[in-house]
Protein backbone atom coordinates (compact mmCIF):
# COMPACT_ATOMS: atom_id res chain seq x y z
CA UNK A 1 0.00 0.00 0.00
CA UNK A 2 1.68 3.32 -0.79
CA UNK A 3 2.49 5.48 2.08
CA UNK A 4 0.39 8.88 2.85
CA UNK A 5 2.50 11.73 1.86
CA UNK A 6 3.50 13.90 5.10
CA UNK A 7 2.08 17.13 3.35
CA UNK A 8 -1.63 15.89 3.00
CA UNK A 9 -1.26 14.14 6.69
CA UNK A 10 -0.05 17.86 8.20
CA UNK A 11 -3.08 19.49 6.32
CA UNK A 12 -5.61 16.73 7.50
CA UNK A 13 -4.27 17.74 11.03
CA UNK A 14 -4.39 21.14 11.02
CA UNK A 15 -7.92 21.66 9.36
CA UNK A 16 -9.28 19.12 12.21
CA UNK A 17 -7.74 21.24 14.65
CA UNK A 18 -9.20 24.30 13.13
CA UNK A 19 -12.92 23.17 13.32
CA UNK A 20 -12.78 21.11 16.13
CA UNK A 21 -11.41 24.31 18.13
CA UNK A 22 -14.34 26.63 16.06
CA UNK A 23 -17.11 25.95 18.31
CA UNK A 24 -15.47 24.77 21.46
CA UNK A 25 -12.65 27.62 21.93
CA UNK A 26 -13.98 30.98 23.05
CA UNK A 27 -10.65 32.13 21.34
CA UNK A 28 -12.31 31.09 18.37
CA UNK A 29 -13.22 34.62 15.85
CA UNK A 30 -17.07 33.31 15.82
CA UNK A 31 -17.48 34.30 19.77
CA UNK A 32 -17.37 37.98 20.70
CA UNK A 33 -13.87 37.60 23.19
CA UNK A 34 -12.49 34.84 25.21
CA UNK A 35 -14.93 34.46 28.13
CA UNK A 36 -12.71 32.65 30.62
CA UNK A 37 -10.31 34.56 33.00
CA UNK A 38 -7.33 32.39 32.48
CA UNK A 39 -6.97 33.04 29.33
CA UNK A 40 -7.96 36.81 29.64
CA UNK A 41 -4.65 37.12 32.49
CA UNK A 42 -2.26 35.14 29.99
CA UNK A 43 -3.18 37.83 26.87
CA UNK A 44 -2.81 40.79 29.32
CA UNK A 45 0.67 39.74 30.37
CA UNK A 46 1.51 39.28 27.16
CA UNK A 47 -0.13 42.37 25.92
CA UNK A 48 2.74 43.66 28.39
CA UNK A 49 5.27 42.28 27.16
CA UNK A 50 4.67 43.16 23.65
CA UNK A 51 5.04 47.16 25.78
CA UNK A 52 7.62 46.19 27.61
CA UNK A 53 6.11 45.58 30.99
CA UNK A 54 7.82 41.97 32.06
CA UNK A 55 6.05 38.91 34.03
CA UNK A 56 6.93 38.60 37.92
CA UNK A 57 8.28 42.23 38.04
CA UNK A 58 5.45 44.48 36.52
CA UNK A 59 2.50 42.10 36.16
CA UNK A 60 1.90 39.33 38.39
CA UNK A 61 0.89 35.88 37.69
CA UNK A 62 2.62 32.39 38.88
CA UNK A 63 2.62 30.38 35.47
CA UNK A 64 5.82 29.62 33.76
CA UNK A 65 7.66 32.50 31.70
CA UNK A 66 7.23 30.71 28.55
CA UNK A 67 3.64 30.81 28.12
CA UNK A 68 4.25 34.59 28.33
CA UNK A 69 6.21 34.72 25.49
CA UNK A 70 3.76 32.50 23.89
CA UNK A 71 0.88 34.72 24.43
CA UNK A 72 2.87 37.89 23.71
CA UNK A 73 3.49 36.21 20.05
CA UNK A 74 -0.20 35.78 19.94
CA UNK A 75 -0.66 39.37 21.39
CA UNK A 76 1.52 40.06 18.25
CA UNK A 77 -0.91 39.11 15.82
CA UNK A 78 -3.75 41.31 17.32
CA UNK A 79 -3.46 43.09 20.80
CA UNK A 80 -7.32 43.66 20.50
CA UNK A 81 -8.56 40.00 19.59
CA UNK A 82 -7.70 36.19 20.32
CA UNK A 83 -7.42 35.42 16.81
CA UNK A 84 -3.31 35.02 17.76
CA UNK A 85 -4.11 32.24 20.55
CA UNK A 86 -6.67 30.79 18.12
CA UNK A 87 -4.06 30.42 15.85
CA UNK A 88 -1.77 28.89 18.11
CA UNK A 89 -4.33 26.48 19.46
CA UNK A 90 -4.85 25.06 16.01
CA UNK A 91 -0.67 24.69 16.11
CA UNK A 92 -1.01 22.87 19.03
CA UNK A 93 -3.55 20.71 18.39
CA UNK A 94 -2.80 20.03 15.41
CA UNK A 95 0.45 18.97 16.16
CA UNK A 96 -1.09 16.44 18.55
CA UNK A 97 -2.79 14.94 15.91
CA UNK A 98 0.43 14.51 13.63
CA UNK A 99 1.65 12.73 17.40
CA UNK A 100 -1.52 10.66 17.38
CA UNK A 101 -1.38 9.49 13.62
CA UNK A 102 2.46 8.59 14.14
CA UNK A 103 2.24 6.61 17.30
CA UNK A 104 -0.77 4.64 15.36
CA UNK A 105 1.63 4.80 12.42
CA UNK A 106 4.08 2.15 14.80
CA UNK A 107 2.19 -0.29 15.00
CA UNK A 108 -0.64 0.43 12.18
CA UNK A 109 0.42 -0.42 8.87
CA UNK A 110 -1.47 1.13 6.37
CA UNK A 111 -3.87 4.35 5.76
CA UNK A 112 -5.55 2.69 9.04
CA UNK A 113 -3.45 5.22 11.10
CA UNK A 114 -5.29 8.44 9.66
CA UNK A 115 -8.64 8.12 11.76
CA UNK A 116 -6.37 8.82 15.01
CA UNK A 117 -6.36 12.26 13.72
CA UNK A 118 -10.11 13.65 13.42
CA UNK A 119 -10.35 11.17 16.76
CA UNK A 120 -7.58 12.94 18.14
CA UNK A 121 -9.43 16.25 17.49
CA UNK A 122 -12.93 15.81 18.45
CA UNK A 123 -11.89 13.91 22.06
CA UNK A 124 -9.58 16.72 22.95
CA UNK A 125 -11.61 19.37 22.19
CA UNK A 126 -14.94 17.54 23.61
CA UNK A 127 -13.85 16.48 26.85
CA UNK A 128 -15.06 18.76 29.90
CA UNK A 129 -11.22 19.34 31.07
CA UNK A 130 -10.71 21.26 27.70
CA UNK A 131 -12.78 24.23 29.49
CA UNK A 132 -12.84 27.37 26.96
CA UNK A 133 -9.56 27.07 25.15
CA UNK A 134 -6.06 28.57 25.34
CA UNK A 135 -4.95 26.76 28.96
CA UNK A 136 -1.32 25.71 29.67
CA UNK A 137 -2.18 22.39 29.71
CA UNK A 138 -3.74 22.84 25.90
CA UNK A 139 -0.18 24.55 25.06
CA UNK A 140 1.52 21.36 26.55
CA UNK A 141 -0.10 18.38 24.38
CA UNK A 142 1.85 18.12 21.25
CA UNK A 143 4.91 18.03 23.67
CA UNK A 144 3.76 15.24 26.10
CA UNK A 145 2.02 13.09 22.61
CA UNK A 146 5.49 13.21 21.65
CA UNK A 147 7.62 12.01 24.74
CA UNK A 148 4.42 9.04 24.62
CA UNK A 149 5.70 8.25 20.65
CA UNK A 150 9.29 8.83 21.23
CA UNK A 151 9.34 6.20 24.45
CA UNK A 152 7.01 3.61 22.15
CA UNK A 153 9.01 4.10 18.95
CA UNK A 154 12.27 3.32 21.33
CA UNK A 155 11.03 -0.39 21.92
CA UNK A 156 10.10 -1.26 18.04
CA UNK A 157 12.90 0.81 15.68
CA UNK A 158 16.18 1.85 16.61
CA UNK A 159 16.14 5.22 18.27
CA UNK A 160 17.84 8.19 16.62
CA UNK A 161 19.62 11.05 17.79
CA UNK A 162 17.50 14.03 16.92
CA UNK A 163 14.26 12.24 18.59
CA UNK A 164 16.17 11.96 22.35
CA UNK A 165 17.53 15.77 22.31
CA UNK A 166 13.70 16.44 20.87
CA UNK A 167 12.39 14.35 24.18
CA UNK A 168 14.60 16.68 25.69
CA UNK A 169 13.59 19.79 24.22
CA UNK A 170 9.91 18.37 24.82
CA UNK A 171 10.62 18.03 28.55
CA UNK A 172 12.01 21.85 28.64
CA UNK A 173 8.65 23.32 27.16
CA UNK A 174 6.51 22.19 29.03
CA UNK A 175 8.72 22.78 32.01
CA UNK A 176 8.88 26.12 31.26
CA UNK A 177 5.14 26.36 31.04
CA UNK A 178 3.62 24.14 34.02
CA UNK A 179 6.30 22.00 35.75
CA UNK A 180 4.04 19.98 37.64
CA UNK A 181 3.22 18.63 33.95
CA UNK A 182 6.62 17.30 33.76
CA UNK A 183 5.64 14.06 35.04
CA UNK A 184 5.47 12.49 32.12
CA UNK A 185 8.72 12.87 31.14
CA UNK A 186 10.15 12.13 33.73
CA UNK A 187 8.92 8.81 34.36
CA UNK A 188 8.95 7.94 30.61
CA UNK A 189 13.08 9.27 30.45
CA UNK A 190 13.57 7.12 33.79
CA UNK A 191 12.32 3.73 32.48
CA UNK A 192 13.57 4.20 28.62
CA UNK A 193 16.84 4.99 30.91
CA UNK A 194 16.49 1.50 32.68
CA UNK A 195 15.54 -0.27 29.55
CA UNK A 196 18.32 0.69 27.88
CA UNK A 197 21.12 -0.07 30.75
CA UNK A 198 19.56 -2.94 31.04
CA UNK A 199 19.25 -4.85 27.29
CA UNK A 200 21.67 -2.46 25.66
CA UNK A 201 24.19 -1.52 27.83
CA UNK A 202 25.02 1.49 30.22
CA UNK A 203 27.13 2.83 27.76
CA UNK A 204 24.05 3.52 25.34
CA UNK A 205 21.57 4.56 28.45
CA UNK A 206 24.05 7.01 29.36
CA UNK A 207 24.48 8.43 25.88
CA UNK A 208 20.76 9.07 25.49
CA UNK A 209 20.49 10.36 28.97
CA UNK A 210 23.11 12.89 28.31
CA UNK A 211 21.42 13.60 24.65
CA UNK A 212 17.92 14.41 26.73
CA UNK A 213 19.77 16.35 29.40
CA UNK A 214 21.34 18.38 26.43
CA UNK A 215 17.34 18.26 24.16
CA UNK A 216 16.38 19.83 27.95
CA UNK A 217 18.72 22.45 28.19
CA UNK A 218 18.27 23.66 25.07
CA UNK A 219 15.21 25.07 25.29
CA UNK A 220 15.88 26.10 29.52
CA UNK A 221 19.43 27.59 28.59
CA UNK A 222 18.02 30.80 26.26
CA UNK A 223 14.81 31.52 28.55
CA UNK A 224 16.87 31.79 32.06
CA UNK A 225 18.95 33.92 29.82
CA UNK A 226 16.30 35.95 28.46
CA UNK A 227 14.91 36.74 32.05
CA UNK A 228 18.46 37.43 33.21
CA UNK A 229 18.99 40.00 30.58
CA UNK A 230 15.05 41.91 31.40
CA UNK A 231 15.97 41.27 35.13
CA UNK A 232 13.41 39.12 36.40
CA UNK A 233 15.48 36.28 37.10
CA UNK A 234 14.61 36.87 40.27
CA UNK A 235 10.32 37.58 40.40
CA UNK A 236 10.47 34.48 38.18
CA UNK A 237 11.82 32.06 41.01
CA UNK A 238 10.05 33.58 43.20
CA UNK A 239 6.50 33.51 41.51
CA UNK A 240 6.73 30.02 39.84
CA UNK A 241 8.37 27.83 42.09
CA UNK A 242 8.61 29.47 45.55
CA UNK A 243 4.55 30.60 45.22
CA UNK A 244 3.52 27.54 43.57
CA UNK A 245 5.12 25.28 45.81
CA UNK A 246 4.51 27.00 49.23
CA UNK A 247 1.82 29.20 49.00
CA UNK A 248 -0.95 27.72 45.87
CA UNK A 249 -0.72 24.32 46.98
CA UNK A 250 -2.97 24.54 49.95
CA UNK A 251 -2.22 22.40 53.34
CA UNK A 252 1.15 20.20 53.14
CA UNK A 253 0.16 16.62 53.02
CA UNK A 254 2.28 13.07 53.61
CA UNK A 255 2.90 11.24 50.51
CA UNK A 256 0.40 8.73 51.80
CA UNK A 257 -2.01 12.07 51.55
CA UNK A 258 -0.59 12.98 48.02
CA UNK A 259 -1.63 9.40 46.32
CA UNK A 260 -5.20 9.38 47.94
CA UNK A 261 -5.42 13.00 46.26
CA UNK A 262 -4.25 11.80 43.20
CA UNK A 263 -6.45 8.84 42.95
CA UNK A 264 -9.54 10.85 44.27
CA UNK A 265 -9.25 13.07 41.43
CA UNK A 266 -8.53 10.35 39.09
CA UNK A 267 -12.00 8.84 40.13
CA UNK A 268 -13.92 12.47 39.75
CA UNK A 269 -12.33 13.10 36.75
CA UNK A 270 -12.60 10.02 35.46
CA UNK A 271 -16.06 9.99 35.46
CA UNK A 272 -16.30 13.15 33.78
CA UNK A 273 -14.03 12.90 31.15
CA UNK A 274 -15.08 9.11 30.05
CA UNK A 275 -13.57 9.49 26.76
CA UNK A 276 -10.10 10.28 27.78
CA UNK A 277 -10.06 7.72 30.71
CA UNK A 278 -11.49 4.81 28.27
CA UNK A 279 -9.03 5.30 25.49
CA UNK A 280 -6.19 5.85 28.38
CA UNK A 281 -7.29 2.53 29.80
CA UNK A 282 -7.92 0.51 26.12
CA UNK A 283 -4.24 1.61 25.25
CA UNK A 284 -2.39 -0.10 28.25
CA UNK A 285 -5.25 -3.02 27.92
CA UNK A 286 -3.27 -3.24 24.28
CA UNK A 287 -0.20 -3.31 25.06
CA UNK A 288 -0.62 -5.80 27.90
CA UNK A 289 -2.17 -8.10 25.37
CA UNK A 290 0.28 -7.58 22.81
CA UNK A 291 3.26 -8.43 25.65
CA UNK A 292 1.21 -11.36 26.49
CA UNK A 293 1.36 -12.67 22.84
CA UNK A 294 4.76 -11.71 22.05
CA UNK A 295 6.47 -12.83 25.16
CA UNK A 296 9.08 -10.53 24.52
CA UNK A 297 11.19 -9.37 27.59
CA UNK A 298 11.53 -5.34 25.43
CA UNK A 299 7.27 -5.86 25.27
CA UNK A 300 7.23 -6.28 28.98
CA UNK A 301 10.17 -3.30 30.01
CA UNK A 302 7.09 -1.10 27.87
CA UNK A 303 4.33 -1.59 29.72
CA UNK A 304 5.71 -1.47 33.02
CA UNK A 305 7.43 2.00 32.19
CA UNK A 306 4.42 3.54 30.84
CA UNK A 307 2.09 2.33 33.38
CA UNK A 308 5.39 3.26 35.91
CA UNK A 309 4.84 6.66 34.12
CA UNK A 310 1.39 7.41 34.12
CA UNK A 311 0.84 7.07 37.69
CA UNK A 312 4.04 9.65 38.22
CA UNK A 313 2.14 11.83 35.69
CA UNK A 314 -0.81 11.62 37.79
CA UNK A 315 0.77 12.21 41.05
CA UNK A 316 2.80 15.21 39.89
CA UNK A 317 -0.30 17.21 38.07
CA UNK A 318 -2.17 16.53 41.48
CA UNK A 319 0.56 16.59 43.81
CA UNK A 320 -1.17 19.70 45.65
CA UNK A 321 -4.06 19.65 47.79
CA UNK A 322 -6.11 22.33 45.09
CA UNK A 323 -7.09 21.49 41.39
CA UNK A 324 -9.13 22.42 38.66
CA UNK A 325 -11.15 20.36 36.57
CA UNK A 326 -8.81 21.84 33.18
CA UNK A 327 -5.84 20.08 34.88
CA UNK A 328 -6.97 16.69 33.23
CA UNK A 329 -6.80 17.77 30.00
CA UNK A 330 -3.02 16.97 29.88
CA UNK A 331 -4.46 13.19 30.00
CA UNK A 332 -5.29 13.64 26.67
CA UNK A 333 -1.53 12.58 25.27
CA UNK A 334 -2.29 9.23 26.86
CA UNK A 335 -4.94 8.48 24.29
CA UNK A 336 -3.43 7.78 21.30
CA UNK A 337 -2.27 4.42 22.32
CA UNK A 338 -5.57 3.42 22.57
CA UNK A 339 -6.73 4.36 19.00
CA UNK A 340 -4.21 1.63 17.59
CA UNK A 341 -7.40 -1.16 17.95
CA UNK A 342 -9.60 0.69 16.86
CA UNK A 343 -7.70 1.74 13.86
CA UNK A 344 -6.18 -1.35 13.41
CA UNK A 345 -9.51 -3.07 13.08
CA UNK A 346 -10.22 -1.23 10.45
CA UNK A 347 -7.31 -1.36 8.73
CA UNK A 348 -7.54 -4.93 8.37
CA UNK A 349 -11.20 -5.14 7.49
CA UNK A 350 -9.91 -2.71 4.43
CA UNK A 351 -7.21 -5.03 3.13
CA UNK A 352 -9.13 -8.00 3.16
CA UNK A 353 -12.26 -6.03 0.98
CA UNK A 354 -12.02 -6.49 -2.37
CA UNK A 355 -12.37 -2.42 -2.77
CA UNK A 356 -10.48 -1.29 -0.19
CA UNK A 357 -12.57 1.86 0.49
CA UNK A 358 -13.49 1.33 4.42
CA UNK A 359 -10.67 3.20 5.68
CA UNK A 360 -11.16 6.38 3.32
CA UNK A 361 -14.91 6.51 3.50
CA UNK A 362 -14.34 6.15 7.69
CA UNK A 363 -11.89 8.82 7.32
CA UNK A 364 -14.07 11.05 5.40
CA UNK A 365 -17.40 10.34 7.59
CA UNK A 366 -15.03 11.52 10.83
CA UNK A 367 -13.71 14.62 9.08
CA UNK A 368 -17.44 15.25 8.24
CA UNK A 369 -18.30 14.64 12.02
CA UNK A 370 -15.96 17.09 13.53
CA UNK A 371 -18.22 20.53 13.34
CA UNK A 372 -21.43 18.96 14.56
CA UNK A 373 -19.87 16.58 17.42
CA UNK A 374 -17.35 19.57 18.58
CA UNK A 375 -20.56 21.90 18.71
CA UNK A 376 -23.11 19.15 20.12
CA UNK A 377 -20.39 18.53 23.11
CA UNK A 378 -19.40 22.54 23.75
CA UNK A 379 -20.24 24.13 26.85
CA UNK A 380 -20.13 27.16 25.36
CA UNK A 381 -21.98 27.50 22.55
CA UNK A 382 -24.59 30.13 24.89
CA UNK A 383 -21.68 32.78 24.41
CA UNK A 384 -22.35 32.99 20.89
CA UNK A 385 -25.22 35.11 21.44
CA UNK A 386 -23.38 37.58 23.38
CA UNK A 387 -22.53 40.92 21.02
CA UNK A 388 -18.89 42.31 21.63
CA UNK A 389 -20.34 46.26 21.89
CA UNK A 390 -22.95 44.96 24.35
CA UNK A 391 -20.76 43.30 26.80
CA UNK A 392 -20.17 45.34 29.88
CA UNK A 393 -16.58 45.22 29.17
CA UNK A 394 -17.22 47.64 26.41
CA UNK A 395 -19.59 49.91 28.02
CA UNK A 396 -17.55 50.46 30.62
CA UNK A 397 -15.08 51.05 28.24
CA UNK A 398 -17.25 53.59 26.90
CA UNK A 399 -18.13 55.17 30.38
CA UNK A 400 -14.23 55.92 31.32
CA UNK A 401 -13.17 57.85 28.36
CA UNK A 402 -9.42 57.03 29.55
CA UNK A 403 -6.92 59.40 29.11
CA UNK A 404 -3.36 59.51 29.36
CA UNK A 405 -1.90 58.61 32.81
CA UNK A 406 -5.22 57.22 33.36
CA UNK A 407 -5.96 53.20 34.78
CA UNK A 408 -8.30 50.56 35.91
CA UNK A 409 -7.57 47.83 38.37
CA UNK A 410 -10.44 44.76 38.04
CA UNK A 411 -10.43 43.51 41.60
CA UNK A 412 -13.44 41.01 40.26
CA UNK A 413 -11.35 37.88 41.23
CA UNK A 414 -9.19 36.95 37.92
CA UNK A 415 -8.95 38.82 35.08
CA UNK A 416 -12.52 39.51 33.53
CA UNK A 417 -11.55 41.25 30.30
CA UNK A 418 -12.09 44.63 31.34
CA UNK A 419 -7.95 46.13 30.50
CA UNK A 420 -8.49 44.20 26.72
CA UNK A 421 -12.62 46.05 26.55
CA UNK A 422 -10.39 49.41 27.55
CA UNK A 423 -7.57 48.63 24.78
CA UNK A 424 -5.32 49.51 28.25
CA UNK A 425 -2.73 47.82 30.31
CA UNK A 426 -2.78 47.62 33.75
CA UNK A 427 -0.58 49.91 36.23
CA UNK A 428 -0.51 47.95 38.82
CA UNK A 429 1.67 44.86 39.46
CA UNK A 430 -1.34 42.77 40.93
CA UNK A 431 -3.42 43.90 38.46
CA UNK A 432 -5.95 40.65 39.21
CA UNK A 433 -7.48 39.34 42.40
CA UNK A 434 -6.04 35.64 41.63
CA UNK A 435 -6.36 32.65 43.25
CA UNK A 436 -2.95 32.61 44.68
CA UNK A 437 -3.18 33.76 48.70
CA UNK A 438 -0.47 35.58 48.96
CA UNK A 439 -0.57 38.35 51.81
CA UNK A 440 1.73 40.17 49.86
CA UNK A 441 -0.92 40.55 47.25
CA UNK A 442 -3.77 41.24 49.37
CA UNK A 443 -2.19 44.30 50.88
CA UNK A 444 -0.94 45.07 47.61
CA UNK A 445 -4.70 45.52 46.57
CA UNK A 446 -5.17 47.14 49.89
CA UNK A 447 -2.73 50.03 49.19
CA UNK A 448 -4.01 50.40 46.22
CA UNK A 449 -7.34 50.98 46.94
CA UNK A 450 -6.69 53.34 50.24
CA UNK A 451 -4.33 55.74 48.09
CA UNK A 452 -6.59 55.62 45.37
CA UNK A 453 -4.05 54.30 42.62
CA UNK A 454 -5.88 53.53 40.02
CA UNK A 455 -8.59 55.68 38.70
CA UNK A 456 -11.06 53.10 37.76
CA UNK A 457 -11.92 49.83 39.50
CA UNK A 458 -13.75 47.28 38.41
CA UNK A 459 -15.54 44.83 41.30
CA UNK A 460 -18.45 42.57 42.08
CA UNK A 461 -18.27 41.81 45.43
CA UNK A 462 -15.55 44.13 46.90
CA UNK A 463 -16.00 47.68 48.03
CA UNK A 464 -13.46 49.95 46.96
CA UNK A 465 -13.29 51.89 49.97
CA UNK A 466 -14.34 55.58 50.62
CA UNK A 467 -11.95 57.13 47.95
CA UNK A 468 -14.35 55.59 45.00
CA UNK A 469 -17.46 56.24 44.55
CA UNK A 470 -19.57 54.12 42.33
CA UNK A 471 -20.51 55.76 38.51
CA UNK A 472 -22.24 52.04 36.56
CA UNK A 473 -23.48 48.81 37.07
CA UNK A 474 -23.83 45.95 34.21
CA UNK A 475 -24.76 42.55 33.93
CA UNK A 476 -22.59 40.34 31.20
CA UNK A 477 -22.00 36.75 30.87
CA UNK A 478 -18.54 35.43 31.41
CA UNK A 479 -16.69 32.24 32.26
CA UNK A 480 -19.05 29.50 31.36
CA UNK A 481 -22.14 31.42 30.60
CA UNK A 482 -21.90 32.34 34.46
CA UNK A 483 -24.18 36.00 34.26
CA UNK A 484 -22.32 38.19 36.57
CA UNK A 485 -23.23 41.54 38.06
CA UNK A 486 -20.46 44.13 37.51
CA UNK A 487 -19.73 47.58 39.31
CA UNK A 488 -17.64 50.41 38.20
CA UNK A 489 -16.07 53.00 40.21
CA UNK A 490 -14.26 56.49 39.93
CA UNK A 491 -12.03 57.69 42.31
CA UNK A 492 -13.29 60.99 44.23
CA UNK A 493 -11.60 64.06 43.21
Amino acid sequence: MKKVRLSYVLVCCFLCAAAALLFTSTCSPIFATSFWTDTNIYFTMGRGIRHGLMPYRDLYDHKGPLLYFLYSLAAWVSESSFIGVYLMEIAALGLTCFLSYKISEIFVKGHGALLSIPLTAMICVSCTAFNQGGSAEELCLPALAYAVYAYLELFETEDKTARSILFGVTAGFVFLIKFTVCGLHFGLGIAAFLYLAACRGIRTAAEHGLKWIAGFLMMFVPIMLLLILTGILAPCIQAYFWDNVNVYEGTPLTLTGHVYNALAYLRTQSAINPAVFLLTVLGFLYLGIRTIIRRRKENVFELLGYLFSAGLFLLFVYWGEMAHPYYALVFAACICPGMVPLTGILNRLDERSEKKILVNVSFLLLILAILPVSAGTSRVIPLLSVKREQMPQKQFAKEMQLSAGESILDVTSLDQGFYLGAGVLPACRYFSDNNLPSKEKEQEIKRYLSEAVPQYVVSIYRDPGDRYELIDEAEGLFDLADLRHYRLYQRIQ
